[in-house]
């Protein structure tokens, strides 16, 4: 059990509904989803034609400010750069105590797409060329000034949130005073076709915990949050990271054990963490990726762990608005679950028409609804059976 209360003291997001914490939350209360066309690369031979990219006007931006780097590159600086202001840091300050956790998918891929055209085009490939890839985590230490531990992971679709678990421990060990943990991944053609091949793809819209949901929908961006070791050392707190926790099922590469169990003891672990009880919790963000085998296993964790009180939380189904955001998706949804906890409005689960009887839970549907939430949970899941999950609370 783990009684220190780390600070959240910045956070930074780009995403298909735009640029920058404020906006992306303000759209999802209104309703709004970002999915859209791809216009990037050819999409007429794949079933699902449409994804979370990032809107044009975002994406001309960062490729002219940007226009060395990978945009994958672009969106990492894009999200680590606003948690940075946040908490009234200089990007690129040398800060011997910043730590640096990335968070991925596919990594830079748009570079290693960049060098597998230059030997179709030229019959061999440069080493320079592999430059933005193979320097991609030490070009943005340096970018961002951070001095510290650095590391970059990758446990599919759990990343987002693992990344801060190793975050909170190279705090908690004394290796860093503060770290920066970003997840991101960008759409590119490999990706969407590697993508595709999954079969989870739906060809309708993401429509979570529904009875006719059929898939889910992958998108690009980036999600930054900035953790301190004390509260109020030299930033006021968001919210407080009061725990963490990842696991492996170690039962199927693909498909979650009887009633995701996995993922109920990645939740308890992070409530033991925190040292609180499961009754103490008011809200849950679940992964809720929309496909048939996530949603109501994960509904059944939730009730196995929460039990009857569960009928009394709110279930948030974030995805339904911004896409599977990937490497992204956990900090994502813990940055706009730490917007919930200071704002009391919970975005709504879109498209939600006709509630699936074996998923039994509250998720929001339809539009925005306010709300207290002093303590939250969100989950987190992906292939190989990865699970992660993080406890966030409101700051004292």
């Amino acid at each position: 059990m783990n009684q220190e209360r780390i600070a959240v003291i910045g956070s930074g997001l780009v995403c298909c509904l735009g640029a920058g914490v404020d906006e992306v939350y303000r759209r999802m209360c209104a309703g709004e989803c970002g999915i859209r066309p791809l216009d990037r690369f050819p999409s007429d031979a794949y079933p699902q034609k449409s994804g979370g990219q990032i809107p044009a006007a975002v994406e001309a931006r960062l490729r002219a400010e940007f226009a060395d780097d990978d945009l994958a590159g672009a969106l990492a600086k894009t999200a680590g750069g606003e948690a940075l202001r946040q908490a009234g840091r200089r990007v690129g300050a040398k800060d011997p105590r910043l730590g640096l956790v990335l968070a991925t998918n596919f990594g830079p891929m748009e570079s290693l797409e960049w060098c597998w055209r230059e030997r179709v085009d030229v019959g061999s490939m440069d080493a320079p060329t592999f430059a933005r890839f193979d320097h991609f985590l030490a070009h943005l230490a340096e970018y961002f000034g951070a001095g510290g531990p650095r590391a970059q992971l990758s446990l599919s679709c759990a990343s987002g949130a693992a990344a801060l678990a190793l975050a909170a421990d190279f705090v908690r060990s004394g290796r860093a005073d503060r770290v920066l943990a970003i997840g991101y991944d960008l759409l590119s053609e490999f990706c969407w076709c590697g993508l595709t091949n999954l079969h989870t793809i739906t060809t309708d819209c993401m429509r979570p915990f529904d009875l006719n949901r059929s898939g889910t929908v992958f998108s690009e961006g980036a999600a930054a949050l900035l953790i301190e070791r004390r509260v109020g050392a030299t930033a006021p707190a968001l919210g407080l990271l009061a725990g963490v926790a990842t696991n492996n099922n170690a039962f199927h590469m693909t498909a979650p054990p009887k009633e995701a169990e996995g993922s109920r003891r990645a939740m308890a672990a992070a409530l033991a963490d925190a040292g609180i009880e499961p009754a103490a919790v008011d809200h849950i963000c679940a992964h809720a990726t929309s496909t048939k085998a996530n949603d109501v296993t994960e509904a059944a964790a939730c009730r196995n762990l929460f039990g009857e009180r569960l009928d009394r939380m709110t279930v948030a189904a974030h995805k339904s608005q911004f896409g599977h955001l990937m490497g992204a998706a956990g900090l994502a949804e813990a940055i706009i679950t730490l917007q919930v906890i200071r704002h009391g409005i919970i975005p709504p689960t879109i498209n939600h028409v006709t509630p699936d009887p074996e998923c039994p839970v509250d998720c929001i549907r339809g539009t925005a609804r306010v709300r207290r939430v002093g303590c939250a949970v969100t989950n987190s899941a992906g292939i190989g059976g990865n699970n992660s999950s993080v406890v966030l609370m409101a700051a004292p």
